[in-house]
């Protein structure tokens, strides 16, 4: 198995890093991130290389990578930093806690992280790119596209279709067979019993439109981190 590059150097990194540190087929070597971001040589104790020069020291025939982002800033962010990477044929591999419950009966894409705590139910498919943050619930038989983000303690019912690049807030819930429309966002703690329009700001209890995002894409903050 080959050892993983991590692209991101943030928080999201760091709690990736510490969960990995006793999983047996996943060994992080060095992170990346594009020179901007690059403020020390090291990051958690191992080398940190501009992203510009990443295939030339760690090539991607010998080297796997997973893109680590949390798309606080814009989740469409997500989706351009995977594709950067991929644009350099690496490999990306999936990471899956081994505190997770994870049935054996899902299909994933790649590059999707699934950190500790969290439930995965049985029957799933889950595309690409997806990040599922501590003690999330995923009902079964779930259909889940590309580049969408689950804060922790979301619960999502059985049966629900998630398309792409979706944001669901800290605790939110979604129940039994739902259709999640593309760039939705759920805010934090808001409960959602009905399909969603694409590009909509879903918040409360039960949960109502506030707005809508097509041109931005779904954004929680505007300030710089």
């Amino acid at each position: 198995m080959k050892k993983v590059i991590v692209f991101g150097n943030t928080t999201l990194s760091k709690m990736l890093f510490y969960d990995s540190i006793n999983s047996a087929d996943f060994q992080i070597i060095c992170f990346t991130a594009e020179k901007m971001f690059l403020h020390h040589e090291e990051f958690l104790g191992l080398p940190q290389v501009d992203f510009e020069l990443i295939e030339k020291l760690y090539p991607p025939e010998e080297y796997d990578m997973l893109t680590v982002l949390d798309g606080f800033r814009g989740v469409r962010d997500r989706e351009t930093m995977y594709l950067k990477a991929k644009e350099k044929g690496y490999t990306h591999r999936n990471y899956i806690s081994p505190r997770a419950d994870f049935s054996p009966e899902i299909t994933t894409g790649e590059n999707n992280i699934i950190l500790a705590g969290s439930h995965v139910g049985i029957g799933g498919t889950m595309g690409n790119n997806n990040l599922v943050r501590q003690n999330v619930y995923l009902g079964h038989h779930f259909l889940i596209g590309n580049h969408n983000v689950f804060a922790p303690g979301c619960n999502i019912g059985g049966n629900c279709k998630i398309k792409n690049a979706c944001y669901f807030g800290l605790g939110s819930t979604v129940l039994n067979n739902l259709k999640i429309e593309n760039e939705t966002l759920i805010g934090a703690g808001s409960v959602i019993i009905r399909d969603t329009d694409p590009y909509s700001k879903n918040v409360g209890n039960p949960s109502h439109i506030i707005g809508y995002h097509q041109e931005e894409g779904v954004k929680m903050t505007t300030r710089e981190q």
